[in-house]
């Protein structure tokens, strides 16, 4: 607990410290994936997702500017002069309206509202594809839509969210490897399914298990059965539990993260073994979270993408389904390792990203996801993951 509380202060007097205002909001240099400085609004490596963490630290520690800065991030990132994709939660603006989401709920603004409509409304007219996964596909939308239905009410964005769900089943394949689909419809994510959450088909299967959740239509649980019983087949031993290859149908066992692996399928497996009342999913969510704990710190790494973070998330909610104390201890270890990584220089403690020597604000791989992580474990099971 003291890490956690610790470590949240310190990610925000960072991201304070760090914050540029300008004319249209407030922003940050970010590092992207070729390790060089810009300013973007995605979620991915850029500004989109920091008021994800200013949010829920204001909630908490009722800090007015806290506020004032998630608001300008929201502001600055959602500024028409911010060029790019409008669709996807972590690589396009659907991410950034996500934020603003989170932002009206704890500012009690149903104004900011608005901001949501607005990118709910391509999402809702452009065709679902190309791209089917939980990163910036049409998991990913129509996730959204779903959480926009549930602090709306409106009926248009749950049809949306059904009419992602539709586009993704005809994507699906039955063969040899099971039931799956492609990251990219047409292949230019590569010709091979993936198993994990970023990509793979355990984001897909996520989805559907949501829109399951919120609809009680037997498709959609039918559909995510599918593809966990394909992730089911080709789960591996490893550590005293299961892992994935990244790429189905292989057998060489490179990752254990959020993004790939067992700490991010794990927490596909926990909550539809929550909703769909299956009880062989919480023993394949179980199973994880034993690799992911053995595996520790492998990456050297405390984000959410990679990192020690996005791991520690599937300790949290293997506690809040199960109230067993030793996957909060578990979340809680992890916490005291990632805190560890935060750097003192003389301006004050900067938190680093995969690479040593560069540092960053960005959500899931710099402080603000790492800040996140933290505020969970203050309140276990209070605080949700936000993109999931």
């Amino acid at each position: 607990m003291e890490a956690a509380t610790a470590g949240a202060h310190s990610v925000y007097r960072f991201i304070e410290r760090t914050a540029e205002r300008v004319a249209d909001g407030i922003r940050w240099q970010t590092i992207d994936y070729e390790n060089k400085p810009h300013y973007h609004y995605e979620v991915f490596q850029g500004c989109g997702g920091i008021g994800l963490f200013l949010a829920e630290y204001a909630q908490l520690t009722g800090s007015a500017a806290a506020l004032d800065m998630a608001t300008g991030a929201n502001q600055w990132c959602s500024s028409p002069e911010r060029q790019g994709h409008r669709r996807g939660l972590l690589t396009g603006k659907t991410g950034v309206a996500l934020s603003w989401l989170h932002l009206s709920r704890i500012a009690q603004r149903p104004d900011y509202l608005d901001y949501c409509a607005e990118n709910a409304q391509i999402l809702l007219t452009e065709d679902p594809g190309p791209v089917t996964d939980l990163m910036g596909g049409a998991a990913s939308n129509g996730f959204f839509l779903l959480r926009l239905w549930e602090a709306t009410g409106e009926r248009r964005y749950l049809e949306g969210a059904i009419r992602n769900g539709a586009w993704l089943a005809e994507q699906l394949v039955r063969d040899e490897l099971g039931c799956h689909c492609l990251a990219r419809a047409d292949g230019g994510l590569g010709r091979a399914p993936q198993a994990g959450v970023a990509h793979g088909i355990a984001g897909v299967a996520h989805f559907l298990v949501l829109l399951h959740a919120a609809t009680r239509f037997q498709t959609w649980a039918n559909l995510a059965r599918e593809i966990l019983e394909t992730l089911v087949r080709h789960a591996l031993l490893d550590r005293g539990g299961l892992n994935w290859s990244p790429t189905l149908g292989q057998t060489e066992l490179s990752r254990c993260q959020w993004s790939h692996g067992a700490a991010g399928i794990g927490l596909v497996f926990a909550k539809a073994s929550e909703v769909l009342g299956e009880s062989s999913y919480w023993e394949v969510a179980l199973k994880c979270g034993v690799t992911t704990y053995a595996y520790g710190d492998s990456r050297h790494n405390a984000t959410q993408c990679i990192g020690l973070t996005g791991c520690g998330e599937l300790f949290v909610e293997l506690f809040r389904i199960s109230r067993d104390p030793q996957w909060l201890e578990r979340a809680r270890a992890f916490a005291a390792l990632a805190y560890a990584y935060r750097v003192a220089l003389p301006e004050g403690e900067v938190w680093p990203i995969d690479e040593p020597g560069l540092y960053s604000a960005d959500y899931m791989y710099g402080a603000a996801g790492i800040g996140h992580y933290f505020l969970r474990l203050v309140k276990p099971g209070e605080i949700v993951m936000p993109l999931m």
